[in-house]
Formats: C-alpha cells, structure tokens, sequence
C-alpha cells in the first residue's frame, strides 16, 4: 500500500507540526505501509524518508512557523508536485497535513477524479485560532471571520480527519459540524529515544550548565504566539528573587528573544541555546528541572512538547487547558490565565523537589503506555486500509 504525505510546510525543521509528521512516517516502518511525502524546496532531509520537493523559489528561506506570503506561491508549486507525483505513482490514500495541505489534496483528487482517492486530514487545531495565536490576524476582525468561513469549507472535504487531541476533535465536531464517524483521534507519538536514561550530572557538564542550580527548561518555536511572553515576564520577575532558578530556552528563531532579554537585563539569568535537532533534544531534556509550557488555548492545538517532556520524566509548568488536562491530569503545575499566575505555578513546582520527582515519574510511565510507535503504527495502517478498501469499492 502507497499512501501520500501532503506538507505545506519547510519540512523537516524541528518544530511541533514537523515533529508530528515525521513521527507518523517513521511508525509506519515495517508495516507494509509505503510512504511518499511532498513539501516545500526548505528543510532538512531525515534518513529513511522519501521526500519528494518543489522547486525552489528565490527569496523564500524562512523555517520557523508563523505567516509567510511566500506561502502562497509556495502552495501553488505544491499542488503541481503532489499532481505529478500521483498520476506517476499511483497512491492508495492522500494523508494531507494542516488545512492547506487538504485543499491541495482535494484538487489533486478533484482532477484525478475517476481513481477515487480517499483523502484524509491530519489536523493539530483551528487555522482561525491559530492566526491568531500569532498576530497575524485581529481576533475580531473581518479577516479572521472570512478564513474562519474558508476553514469551515476546508472541513468539508475530506473522507476522515485524524485529530491531535480531544479538544481538536470536539473542535471539528461542534464548531465546524463535522460528523463523529469521520473523526479519529490519532495522539502524537514519541520515540523511544526519549525514554532512555542518562547521567544527568554528566549531560551537564558536557552542555556547560552549572550542577548547583535548578534548570528551568522551555523547548520550542519562541514566538508570541506560543506563550513565549509569560515565559519572559517570569524570568523578569523571578530574575533578583530566585538566582537559584536557571532559565534554559531551546529553539528559534532567536534574534527578538536575545534583544528582549538583553533590554531586559535578563542575560545572565537565560542560557538561550537556539535551534536544536530533534535527535538531539533528549540530551536537553534530561538536563532539566521542570518544563514549561506556556502556551495558552487558543487554536485547539494540541501540545507536543508536553509529551516529550513527560516520556524525560519532567514536571510540567503549564496552562489549565483541556488538553493539558488530556495528558498530564493531576501531574500538571497548573496556572490561571491571569495576572503572575504562570511565574507562581513555577514557584511552586521549584520549591517542591520531591513532589515534582515523583509527578515527573508517574508521568513517564503514563506517556509509555499511551503513546507508543507501535499503538500509532496500528491506528494508521487499520485506516489507511479501511479507506483504501472503499475508494476501490466505490464507497
């Protein structure tokens, strides 16, 4: 079986999203599943993935996320590519990612109509909430109100839609009436590489951190609309009062970041260690103290890291969202959307060295029940089947 991987986006560029996608073709291994994946001309190249790229478009050379109008033409090379590549090679499903990844793949299957290909959509949220999560649209703009009716059209196109979390899948139920026998919930997945123990003194020593401080650990894109602002208003405010608290800043892009702490006066409080390869990032992890996650819930997503930080064994500083709520339960430093209360959450978690050992242990054993390769391997290749069955049959 031949499935296709629809990837508007710099593929592969160690953030959320890629992560996903990456994670779901790396589980299909040795299960008969074949895997091609189109994409943008950016990004790295992991070994054992047959990527397929556009051709390259001067001037575009962004890879972190957020808005770029690059994207558009970008696009547009994409459909062609992802065209091509079906009419040569004959796939059995189109696995579309993110919401312009589907309108890709329903023009392919829309212009090679009489194949039926079924197609599904892999989502992490709402493109809406998500703009604006960013800034790049107004919450309460026309804008906004306009790719919120291009979002609900988008939802009507695919056969099946595989949901990150339970809040996206509610989501797609309740805001954009997507009916219940289309949805499946498919968790992100994490290897097992980010399991295995090591010597945390020595990890130290190697990184350069120093042994007699409690490293406080963030990991991801440091924009704004990841919740990256009360990750810098609790380092300002915790700067003078906690010098035992070292604040580690994992991913990019870096330059705004390096500035505002620098204006701040908050150099010597931060290790801002900048982009990270993903196989690399265990290392970081078991470095650490606590993990934070500051990001609030506002596009649906679903959070990645926080599975990453729970299989490091990591006591989580984050948000009481639902999907938070999903993965950590009563493991969670919870905080409250207002006032200090993320710098508090950390306080908390900070001046309880044996309580967050334990939460971070328990946390382990949870995340490797339920987010195994081997539990995603089968979810994808049972649908993949189901689908590839009735495109044939005509259903």
């Amino acid at each position: 079986m031949l499935v296709l991987h629809i990837a508007p986006t710099p593929f592969f560029a160690d953030r959320g999203c890629h992560i996903r996608i990456r994670n779901e073709i790396e589980a299909l291994r040795d299960s008969g599943v074949r895997v091609i994946l189109c994409t943008y001309h950016l990004g790295a190249d992991p070994a054992g993935i047959d990527i397929r790229r556009t051709a390259r478009i001067p001037g575009y050379t962004r890879v972190d996320a957020g808005f770029s109008p690059f994207r558009f033409p970008a696009d547009i090379l994409l459909f062609l590519l992802v065209l091509r590549t079906a009419w040569r090679e004959r796939p059995d499903v189109l696995h579309a990612h993110l919401h312009e990844g589907a309108l890709i793949g329903w023009a392919v299957r829309l212009c090679l109509f009489w194949r039926r290909l079924p197609l599904i959509m892999d989502t992490q949220g709402s493109l809406s909430g998500e703009l604006v999560g960013y800034g790049t649209v107004c919450g309460t703009g026309r804008l906004v109100r306009l790719v919120r009716r291009v979002e609900q059209c988008i939802c009507r196109l695919p056969q099946l839609f595989f949901c990150s979390s339970l809040r996206s899948l509610d989501l797609l139920r309740q805001d954009f009436n997507v009916p219940a026998e289309r949805l499946v919930l498919l968790n992100d997945v994490v290897p097992d590489r980010f399991f295995a123990s090591c010597d945390a003194a020595a990890m130290r020593e190697e990184l350069g951190l120093p042994k007699d401080r409690t490293v406080v650990l963030y990991s991801g894109s440091l924009l704004p609309g990841k919740g990256l602002g009360h990750v810098l208003d609790a380092i300002a405010a915790l700067h003078d009062r906690r010098p035992d608290l070292l604040f580690v800043l994992v991913g990019y892009p870096v330059d705004e970041v390096r500035t505002q702490l620098a204006a701040r006066g908050l150099a010597d409080a931060v290790r801002l260690v900048g982009r990270v390869p993903y196989d690399d990032l265990p290392r970081w992890l078991a470095v650490a103290d606590i993990a934070l996650e500051p990001k609030e819930e506002v596009s649906g997503e679903a959070s990645g890291k926080v599975l990453h930080y729970l299989a490091a064994g990591l006591p989580v500083v984050c948000f009481d969202t639902v999907n938070n709520r999903e993965l950590l339960g009563e493991l969670g430093y919870y905080a409250r959307p207002q006032g200090d209360s993320f710098t508090t959450a950390i306080l908390a978690a900070a001046d309880d060295p044996d309580g967050r050992q334990a939460r971070g242990r328990a946390g382990r054993e949870a995340v490797a029940r339920t987010h195994s390769l081997a539990g995603i391997r089968t979810i994808l290749a049972s649908w993949y089947g189901r689908l590839r069955d009735r495109g044939a049959s005509g259903g």
